[in-house]
């Protein structure tokens, strides 16, 4: 129901809606419009469709949005639109569920995920093939295994696979005797009602010789011209799907560049043989079987000569990458044309193809091949004979990609690529992007076979695929085809029910084909009998019928009614309803009558605004009106209006009613009388201008004869006097003044009731001119804006305007204005011509002009003569009164008055006023520009011509430069032309260059002259100076560029020198092109500025081209570029540098690479790169004539405890060498205080127990090189050791220190710990102890502590004296803190480290606490090693951090593992560090990944992985990571022999065979076979077949007395089934070609 009718509106916004996870959410709005608007639900800009949760519900103009089981997804904005064919509008609404935090959190724990997810694998023909994968979900969540984006039920047998579950979250798939249709993609799909998870795998089936041809199926015959394609088709049916094999000839055909092989979407299996040659012709044979049987089908290819044949036809070719491929055809004739293609791509020459032409000969030369140039060329003439040849491209690359891949929305895309050996580095591209695995990518190496799936594709997923191996690729166009969506068919079986009064019953039938297209809703349109419009009334979901009301229309009429189905994909068509039905809506009041005031003979209106459109009827005292002269009745929808035209004075007091299907309203109508008024008098009579002495009369007309008036002057009201009479007759009324004074001028009104009128009375002198009296000059720049004005004594004088004599007219350039006492001529554009004598005539004998010129920057001074030195003076510009102010001064000095403008600017043109209240004298001032030079710029070589004009012919004129006076010469030329004057310079040198003056001894023109270059652009870096020159020196300038004002700074620098005024850019880059502009105001200069880069080249590149060295030593490769900090790129043959030993850097314009230390295989080529320029230098390096042994990583500073041991270590580069420990210059020998050690490239020194005496310096020497170390001995800790402790419970540490009073401060991880319910601290004489509560794996860690003696504490100590700072030895990525106690707070103090003063960042933090100051260094790295120093005044603390390299250990070893055959084993080792690489052992031999066998790293943990496992498998399982190894045992306990999958009954054909199978779970038990009660032994018609767990018992040719009960026996256990036979043989698979 519209209430208010056109555009959409709200009626009611919809509100927040909080409700409680899983319970029902509605919101609603209600919304009014007439037409009925359209109404949508969206959310994240998506329309929401009524399916599923979501249902859609309207309720007259109430429209509901519900949704069923909310869940914390579905909170956020709903956003409701209403649209109609006038407006439309829209309101959001937002819904919350209450517990989202927790509800997600909880779902996000118990949702399935994959901790080990399903890997690819590769198995042989006939082999078994496993997928395992574990999940974690509470509940349990359901699995469901798909291939290819299908149910495995639908498309393989029960027997074919089997789907298990074991403890501890393992989900197995199992494909029993894989056939080449198994292979495809894998997707397992987990789900419970927290959600889902998805992951997939590939299952590659490598091809072994299949079954072979049996029979001589009939062959069909198949005619194909040489170059065309043929393609064969083979329709076959059976379950399970039978397996496709091709076979020309009786040898296997494979898929290939010439050969395709598909499935395709009809079913067919199609064999397409592309571009047929002559040794394509043969027998065809398809070969489809299955455990059912098998099936042939044959055809034979013909391949037809072309009608004109090549002499010599191309032949196939085989090349290697980056070869050159040439091939060669010979054609019949000279003049034939021929055509090259590769495929179906013509080919044009150039860089890369070659094509060459002599006699009948033709060549196509392929320049460096590669192997997306593998593929079929062939050579066509223009009467279409073809010659076809194959090049083969051989390289890395052994099986390449396609040339393109189609495939439908939602399936899978599937690249298969295989290269010539095992472990090469290969990548996966994507329209020029690396591809990672993700649940929708699989990317998955067998060997040398590597594999790209896309799984689920859609649109989106279309490009270009690349793979890269080394330098070499292959490409294939993956295309995407968006599957085809159809809306729904229409509703059958409309009808419609009337019976109910004002209702209308609607209902229908879902189309028959509901079930596959299913629509999501249905739309009820409504239309207006006689009306061409369809207005949507309703929408349902799901109902099949529905009731239009009458209050749902918007007026009273008979409506016809349509309904279509819809779905997200579009809507059907309309199916109209039978017959319309007559629905009257029920109308309400919404606005009233009003009761109405009108004066007498003007209309009165009367509306009223209803809810609903009706047919009403208006009534005046009772009496029914009707449309006519009078009375004017009118409705639109639903307003209602009553007109009655010219009311009377015997309407007063009538009442009005109308009436309409039970409304009825009623309202008054009251007639005013009308006011008085005046007449309307001309404007001579109400402007008077009366001669002093002579008298006023003022006359006016009123409406009413009776009417009463006043008159008033100036507001003051008049009475009758001497002088002043007032008259009344009839209508008229008059005031009378006998004889009229000066002071009589001003406004007389005349008031009555309500109306009001008004005189001007003027006594009026003579019309004169006040001032100028005298003729002034005007002096103007051309081409400008003229201004002459003058004032009169009184504002209705009339003036004529004269020029030369000549009055003047209105123009378009002249305009004449008329302000109060002033008269004006304007002249907008003056020139040269507008020069002469102007004239302001008032017939009065008296004629002026005047205008004051003047030059900025020069004093102003405007004075006046009084005749009363204490007479009062005001001054006005514009209008407005002068306040005086720094620069408006005026001045007194006795009868003169001054107005001075110190320092006059453009803006001060004004009109000023000198006033005495009795008299006035006007200036009207003129400031003008600047006047800038005129710029002109040359080249070199160029005429430069300045022109000017003079005012008269005969001026004399001189030229200078410089200020020197211009003579003519050979290259210099001077005339005059009337009065224009010229300086022509025929050819422009640099000295030409100057500042050029044209005088006329009254006036000057400046010219400043630039000659340039003939070619003149910056290059980056450079300085650009822009310089202009004005007309005088204190000329204010703006700079610009591109229209935007240009600020000073570093870069940009504006600068004046007297009259010039230059722009400098420093350092020039290329956003400095551009336009630049000086701006004067009245005049500017415009710059066009281009900067280009320069081109990067290399100078020199070490000067020389071989560098020789010797291994071991380095060697250092210099460049020389032409600009600083150019990118540039170092290369070794076609490989970018990478590895430690290499290391760049660069200083301006100067790169290095330098190589220490050298190898032999540096050897070659290096390259230095920059854009397009390179340069080369070999490297050669040779062998060492001696051993050198020098130190690859020096000993270090250590501090040790009084008592423990002590670790020197140093590292040479080779394992060889001999070294010699001293202290001091003392050797050391091996004794039980000193261990010296050499492992490896490692060398050591071990002091144990050290004391006071063994701190000192340590020194390590070779032959070669000598390094050396400082040992610290800290005496004042005594270290424990810190204990074993289980989680949960609690671990003390002990420390004793040599003081009683010392005071230690514990730390975990370089930070301080602080007492409380975690940490315990206590004291006990020398011992402090620390007790940590309530263990988690999450204390691990490195506990530290250090301590000042207090009794050394001297409160005598200079302000801010430190008092402790402790050393530090640590490890990487741990925390490291550094504490000073201060003997007074608020000191400040700095931190350093090796002399650098530290500063806060990221990864250091320094605080001060009261006395307390603090360095916390966090994420510590080897390069933070080094002395810190805190100082504050001239006083300072040291201490010194080590870090060290942090030590692999184990955090958890490998367990023993006893588990059943057939199931998974899993080992999983943890070590300390994420990022060590380990390796795998099983007695001793090294374990490598297979499809049975999973290695996977994650973070600290390394994990391996059998996939059912066999009693063989049993055996000590090692982990070594580095220097560290675990070990465990593997126990697999034989499975009991019992049948997995038990015999099942059959039915089969006479005399075909048949196979009876079961599944054991030992491959290696025994069984036997049973017919009845008899052993059934291998014989010609029986054949016993064991393959892993898979037994089969085939009876070839069965008859029938081979019915019965056949048996198997394993172990105790047995499984039976019945064979049934049928007399007659039927064949189960049919074929077609």
């Amino acid at each position: 129901m519209d209430v208010f009718g056109g555009a959409p509106r709200f009626l009611a916004y919809p509100r927040p809606v909080v409700v409680q996870s899983g319970t029902d959410a509605v919101l609603k709005c209600q919304i009014g419009g007439d037409p009925r608007p359209a109404v949508i639900w969206e959310r994240n800009n998506e329309k929401i469709h009524p399916e599923g949760r979501y249902r859609l519900f309207e309720d007259g103009n109430v429209y509901n949005l519900i949704i069923t089981s909310v869940t914390v997804e579905d909170s956020g904005q709903y956003i409701c639109k209403a649209k109609n064919c006038i407006g439309e509008t829209y309101a959001a609404a937002t819904l919350k569920v209450q517990g989202e935090a927790q509800e997600m959190e909880f779902r996000e724990e118990n949702k399935p995920r994959f901790l080990i997810k399903p890997l690819s694998t590769r198995v042989g023909r006939g082999e078994d093939a496993v997928f395992s994968c574990k999940l974690w979900g509470n509940p349990r969540p359901e699995v469901m295994w798909e291939k290819d984006g299908k149910k495995l039920n639908e498309i393989f047998e029960s027997a074919h696979f089997a789907i298990s579950y074991q403890d501890g979250g393992w989900f197995q798939l199992k494909i029993f005797k894989t056939r080449a249709p198994d292979g495809g993609v894998y997707t397992c799909k987990a789900r419970n009602e927290f959600g889902e998870s998805l992951a997939g795998a590939v299952l590659l089936v490598d091809a072994r010789p299949g079954h072979e041809d049996e029979g001589n199926p009939k062959v069909k015959m198949f005619a194909v011209t040489e170059g065309k394609h043929a393609k064969f088709r083979c329709y076959v049916t059976g379950k399970p799907k039978p397996e496709i094999l091709w076979r020309k000839d009786g040898r296997l055909i494979l898929s290939g560049r010439r050969y395709l092989l598909y499935e395709d979407r009809e079913g067919y299996f199609t064999l397409k043989v592309l571009y047929c040659k002559q040794q394509d012709n043969g027998v065809y044979v398809c070969s489809a079987s299955n455990t059912a049987g098998q099936t042939l089908s044959a055809v034979h290819l013909i391949v037809k000569e072309p009608p004109v044949r090549f002499k010599q036809p191309l032949n196939d070719l085989q090349v290697w990458e980056r070869d050159l491929a040439v091939l060669e055809c010979e054609v019949p004739e000279d003049s034939v044309l021929i055509t090259w293609y590769l495929e179906d791509r013509r080919l044009q020459p150039g860089a890369k193809y070659g094509m060459e032409e002599w006699g009948t000969k033709r060549r196509l030369t392929i320049r460096d091949i590669g192997v997306d140039d593998d593929g079929i060329y062939l050579c066509e003439m223009a009467d279409g004979g073809r010659s076809i040849a194959e090049v083969a491209v051989k390289g890395t690359i052994v099986r390449k990609l396609p040339r393109k891949v189609d495939v439908l929305e939602g399936e899978n895309a599937a690249f298969c690529v295989e290269v010539e050996e095992e472990e090469m580095d290969i990548h996966w591209y994507k329209d020029g992007t690396e591809l990672r695995e993700t649940h929708q990518t699989i990317l998955k190496s067998f060997g040398r076979t590597h594999i790209l799936v896309f799984v689920n594709t859609t649109p989106q997923d279309s490009g270009l695929v690349m793979f890269y191996v080394g330098r070499s690729k292959t490409s294939s166009q993956l295309r995407v085809k968006a599957a085809r969506h159809c809306p729904p068919s229409c509703p059958i079986g409309v009808q419609i029910n009337t019976e109910r009064a004002n209702a209308a019953l609607l209902s229908w039938f879902p189309a028959q084909d509901s079930r596959k297209n299913p629509p999501s809703g249905y739309i009820i349109e409504r239309q207006e009998v006689g009306s061409q419009e369809w207005l949507q009334c309703l929408t349902t979901d799901s109902a099949t019928s529905v009731e239009i009301l009458g209050d749902s229309v918007p007026c009273e009429a008979d409506y016809r009614f349509r309904i279509c189905s819809v779905n997200k994909y579009g809507r059907s068509g309309n199916v109209e309803f039978p017959r319309a039905a007559h629905l009257v809506p029920v109308a309400r009041i919404q606005a009233p009558l009003q009761d109405a005031l009108v004066p007498e003979g003007q209309d009165a209106c009367f509306t009223i605004e209803l809810s609903a459109s009706v047919i009403g009827t208006w009534f005046l005292n009772g009496n029914q009106l009707q449309d006519d002269e009078r009375f004017s009745i009118r409705r639109s929808r639903t307003h209602q209006s009553l007109r009655i035209r010219g009311v009377r004075d015997t309407d007063n007091g009538a009442e009005i009613t109308f009436i309409a299907y039970g409304i009825r309203d009623s309202a008054a109508l009251y007639i005013q009388a009308p006011p008085v008024r005046f007449s309307v008098l001309p404007e001579d009579e109400r402007n008077k201008f009366i001669e002093a002495g002579s008298p006023i009369a003022l006359q006016c007309e009123l409406s009413d004869p009776l009417a009463q008036v006043s008159w008033y002057k100036d507001g003051v009201k008049l009475l009758p006097q001497n002088g002043l009479d007032f008259k009344s007759k009839g209508t008229e009324r008059q005031m009378i003044v006998q004889t009229a004074e000066f002071y009589h001028s001003g406004l007389y009104s005349c008031k009555t009731r309500g109306c009001v009128t008004i005189f001007f009375c003027f006594t009026e002198p003579p019309v004169m001119i006040v001032y100028p009296k005298e003729d002034v000059h005007l002096d103007r720049y051309v081409p400008e804006e003229i201004v002459l004005s003058c004032e009169l004594s009184r504002p209705n004088g009339k003036v004529t305007w004269f020029k030369d004599g000549q009055k003047l007219q209105e123009s378009e350039n002249i305009k004449l204005k008329t302000e109060g006492p002033y008269r004006r001529l304007k002249i907008l554009r003056s020139g040269v011509e507008d020069s002469g004598e102007y004239v302001c005539d008032t017939n009065t004998m008296h004629q002026s002009q005047m205008e004051l010129c003047q030059q900025t920057s020069e004093r102003m001074v405007l004075s006046c003569e009084i005749s009363r030195p204490n007479a009062t003076v005001r001054w006005y510009r514009d209008g407005l009164e002068v306040e005086e102010s720094d620069s408006l001064i005026l001045e007194v000095d006795g009868v003169y008055r001054r107005l001075i403008i110190p320092k006059p600017t453009v803006k001060d043109s004004a009109e000023y006023v000198c006033d005495t209240a009795d008299d006035s004298v006007t200036f009207f001032v003129n400031i003008a520009g600047v006047k800038m030079a005129y710029g002109v710029e040359k080249l070199v070589g160029d005429t430069v011509v300045l022109e000017c004009e003079v005012s008269r012919p005969n001026a004399e004129v001189s030229w200078k430069k410089d200020g020197v006076e211009i003579e003519e010469n050979s290259n210099i030329t001077i005339t005059e032309d009337g009065t224009s004057q010229q300086l022509t310079i025929h050819s422009a040198a640099f000295e030409d260059a100057g500042q050029y003056v044209c005088d006329a001894r009254d006036d000057v023109m400046d010219f400043l002259v630039k000659i340039k270059e003939t070619k003149c652009r910056f290059v980056a870096s450079d300085a650009i100076v822009l310089k202009c020159e004005l007309s005088r020196a204190n000329g204010v300038v703006g700079w610009l560029k591109d229209n935007e004002k240009i600020e000073g700074n570093e870069h940009l620098i504006c600068e004046e020198e007297g009259t010039f005024r230059s722009l400098n850019v420093l350092s020039a880059e290329l956003k400095d092109s551009g336009e630049y502009i000086c701006d004067a105001q009245d005049d500017k200069v415009v710059f066009s500025v281009t900067v280009e880069v320069e081109t990067l080249c290399i100078k020199s590149l070490n000067n020389i081209t071989n560098i020789s060295a010797y291994e071991e030593d380095s060697v250092t490769l210099h460049a020389t570029v032409n600009r600083v900090n150019a990118p540039v790129k170092w290369q070794r043959g076609h490989d970018p540098i990478r590895g430690d030993r290499f290391h760049t850097t660069s200083d301006g314009n100067n790169h290095y690479l330098t190589i220490n230390p050298l190898k032999r295989c540096d050897t070659g080529e290096y390259t230095c790169h920059v854009e397009s320029d390179e340069m080369h230098v070999s490297v050669h390096v040779k062998g060492k004539t001696r051993e050198w042994v020098k130190f690859s990583k020096p000993l270090e500073n250590v501090v040790g405890l009084k008592g423990s041991d002590v670790v020197l270590k140093c590292e040479l580069y080779k394992s060889k060498g001999d070294v010699q420990w001293l202290k001091g210059s003392q050797e050391i020998a091996p004794n039980r205080h000193f261990t010296i050690r050499a492992e490896g490239r490692v060398r050591s020194l071990t002091i144990h127990d050290v004391t006071e005496d063994d701190a000192g310096e340590y020194a390590c020497e070779s032959k070669d090189e000598r390094t050396s170390a400082t040992v610290v001995v800290n005496s004042n800790l005594y270290r424990s050791l810190m204990p074993f402790a289980e989680e949960f419970g609690e671990a003390t540490l002990e420390v004793e220190v040599s003081h009683e009073t010392a005071e230690v401060r514990w730390m975990r991880q370089g930070v301080v710990i602080h007492p409380g319910s975690k940490f315990t601290l206590k004291q006990n004489g020398k011992k402090r102890s620390l007790t940590i509560h309530k263990l988690t794996l999450s204390d691990r860690g490195t506990y530290s502590w250090w301590c000042h003696q207090l009794s050394k504490i001297n409160p005598s100590f200079p302000r801010g004296m430190p008092v402790c700072l402790t050393e530090i030895q640590t490890y990487e990525r741990e925390t490291a803190s550094f504490e000073v106690e201060l003997s007074h707070s608020n000191v400040e103090g700095v931190w350093q480290k090796d002399g650098h003063i530290l500063k806060n960042n990221n990864r250091l933090r320094m605080t001060a606490k009261r006395r307390v100051h603090s360095l916390t260094i966090s994420n510590l790295t080897l390069d933070d090693t080094g002395t810190y120093i805190f100082s504050v005044d001239n006083i300072r603390s040291i201490a010194r951090l080590e870090v060290k390299e942090k030590k692999l250990e184990i955090l958890q070893s490998l367990e023993d593992l006893d588990i059943q055959e057939g199931q998974n084993a899993v080992f999983m080792c943890e070590v300390s560090l994420d990022d060590v690489p380990g390796e795998w052992f099983k007695n001793g031999e090294k374990i490598k990944p297979t499809s049975t066998i999973k290695i996977r790293q994650e973070g600290t943990k390394h994990f391996l992985l059998i996939c059912n496992v066999k009693e063989d498998d049993s055996g000590e399982i090692k982990f070594v990571a580095k220097n560290l190894e675990t070990t465990a045992c593997l126990e697999v306990e034989a499975l009991p022999a019992n049948i997995v999958k038990p015999l099942q009954d059959k039915t089969a054909l006479e005399k075909t065979r048949v196979i009876l199978d079961c599944t054991v779970t030992n491959p290696r038990c025994s069984i036997r076979w049973y017919k009845g009660p008899n052993v059934i032994l291998p014989s010609e018609r029986f054949e016993i077949c064991s393959e892993g767990c898979y037994r089969k018992l085939v009876i070839q040719q069965v008859l029938l007395e081979d019915e019965g009960t056949y048996s198997v026996q394993v172990g105790n256990y047995t499984s039976s089934a019945k064979l049934t036979l049928e007399g007659k043989a039927n064949s189960v698979l049919s074929n077609q070609l």
